[in-house]
């Protein structure tokens, strides 16, 4: 027997107030109500104007079936609304309440909204004990400026934190993200990486495994094998802190910047960065290595490097300075300090410099050397120059001392050295067969001296030298060593590795094994 009661509540209420095991019973009104246990058995049917709460919870829909022995709805319309509280709301065209475990199951164009943030998806499930939204079939979070798209995600309306999962996608004013796994907080506009992470800007692509950005100030600090790249550069660290609106970074641990337009390559285990001018700064265990054209390239470390770069982030002017070292297959050097001027390929060395080309040592109070072109470059010792360079086996030297000297390199040879003032020199005379002749032992106010294959093939003195050639057996010891003589060789980087050891010290009186 078809059994069919119909209950009419024109703009009454209908409503229940009863406890259900589990949770209160639903609350609910609508414009009528019936039963049809063939149909429908156990659901009373609700339909217009259809209001339903249960302690915080309040909803509204076209029409719905209720089973308040199960304490369940199911609500039906173009706009189910759910309200959670004062601040989240859901919508939807279905929603399936259950009052005892208080959790909503809504589907068909849902969307959660909590202060300027929303959610929409297919369908979700909402734990309304734990305020978290579940989906599985794809969602699009939107906070301002931000929208972050995934597979998979859990929504926590309480603490604000979104957790994407599968075929994630970010996109913020700048940059957009793709990783497998993300973690967004809508309130503090900050996204955490816990998966390999690819950002993406019109400047640079940033590759990370873990760490976050900060994407109303723009701000990422980015943590595991990070590497970033742009049209000119290249760079890795262990961890890189950024801020997009300063251009400025720093970074730490196995930090690596290569510019492939300068040429230059920066390596340090702490670097800060301005990408659009200013002073960069390297230090610990750094290392810059200036790539030449020929792939003759120079290595320099110190305990602490300065690159100025302008607007256009090209390096004008490098500042090494405590224990400067730098080494290339032809000419190495050290000193306490140095700097390098980019514009003129000038190298200015401070504090007890020394440079060895081939067998020649070149010391002075200052060193400055420049490259004349791509095979020539001169060198001039300031105030106290000398250059020595050693013969059998270091038991002997060959000696040039001056006021000022001017030296010339050619091909990566000694070619012509210029002494002006108080020009002292030794020299052993040999023959082809390196069989010695004697000693020329001379002092003149000037003098010009010319190499060949690196040895001594004339010299040219002026103003009525003061000197002769001695036969070494003659030439006694203490005239074998001109005066303020220092063999440095204990201090020469022979490799790259030799950089970062054995830094020459500051101050003359305080070196170590040089005299022979």
């Amino acid at each position: 027997m078809r059994r069919l009661v119909l209950l009419c509540f024109l703009f009454l209420s209908i409503c229940a107030s009863v406890e259900a095991q589990g949770g209160r019973k639903i609350q609910y009104r609508a414009d009528m109500g019936f039963y049809d246990d063939d149909y429908l058995p156990g659901a009373q049917r609700l339909i217009g104007h259809v209001a339903f709460a249960q302690d915080n919870v309040r909803g509204y829909c076209d029409s719905a079936y209720l089973y308040e022995k199960e304490n369940y709805l199911v609500a039906f319309g173009d706009r189910v609304r759910i309200l959670v509280g004062d601040s989240v709301r859901l919508f939807g065209r279905r929603a399936y309440y259950d009052g005892n475990n208080r959790t909503a199951s809504i589907a068909v164009r849902v969307r959660l909204e909590k202060d300027k943030a929303y959610l929409t998806t297919d369908s979700m499930v909402y734990d309304l004990n734990t305020d978290v939204g579940y989906y599985l079939t794809g969602g699009r979070l939107i906070s301002e400026q931000d929208t972050l798209t995934s597979r998979i995600g859990r929504y926590y309306t309480k603490t604000d934190d979104a957790y994407a999962f599968e075929n994630v996608c970010m996109q913020s004013s700048s940059y957009k993200v793709d990783c497998d796994s993300l973690q967004y907080n809508t309130a503090a506009k900050r996204a955490y990486f816990i998966s390999p992470t690819q950002m993406v800007s019109k400047e640079n692509t940033i590759l990370t495994n873990s760490g976050w950005y900060d994407t109303d100030r723009e701000i990422a600090l980015l943590v595991g094998d990070v590497r970033l790249h742009n049209e000119s550069q290249i760079m890795s660290a262990d961890s890189v802190y950024y801020e997009r609106e300063r251009r400025f970074g720093q970074a730490w641990r196995r930090v690596s910047i290569a510019d492939t337009v300068q040429k230059y390559v920066v390596q340090g285990n702490y670097v800060e960065h301005y990408e659009n001018g200013g002073t960069s700064l390297v230090t610990d265990s750094n290392l810059v290595i200036l790539i030449d054209d020929s792939n003759d390239s120079l290595f320099l470390h110190s305990d602490t490097i300065k690159v100025l770069f302008n607007e256009d982030n090209e390096m004008e002017l490098m500042k090494a300075y405590n224990h400067a070292k730098f080494y290339r297959n032809d000419l190495q050097g050290a000193c306490d300090s140095l700097i390098y001027n980019a514009k003129d390929s000038m190298v200015i060395m401070f504090y007890n410099p020394a440079v060895w080309s081939e067998e020649y040592q070149l010391t002075g109070d200052t060193i400055r050397f420049v490259r004349l072109d791509s095979s020539e470059m001169r060198i001039d010792l300031c105030k106290s120059g000398f250059i020595v360079g050693g013969l059998f086996d270091d038991s002997e030297f060959n000696q040039i001392k001056g006021l000022n000297i001017t030296g010339f390199i050619h091909d990566k040879q000694l070619r012509q050295v210029n002494i002006v003032g108080n020009a002292e020199c030794v020299y052993y005379v040999q023959e082809e067969d390196s069989s010695l002749i004697g000693v020329n032992s001379s002092i003149t106010s000037e003098m010009r001296i010319y190499f060949e294959d690196n040895k001594i093939q004339q010299i040219r003195f002026y103003d009525a030298p003061d000197g002769k050639i001695y036969p070494d057996e003659q030439f006694e010891d203490k005239n074998r060593r001109l005066q303020d003589f220092r063999w440095l060789d204990a201090y020469r980087p022979k490799r790259i590795e030799d950089l970062y050891v054995s830094p020459i010290p500051r101050e003359k009186d305080k070196e170590e094994g040089t005299d022979k």
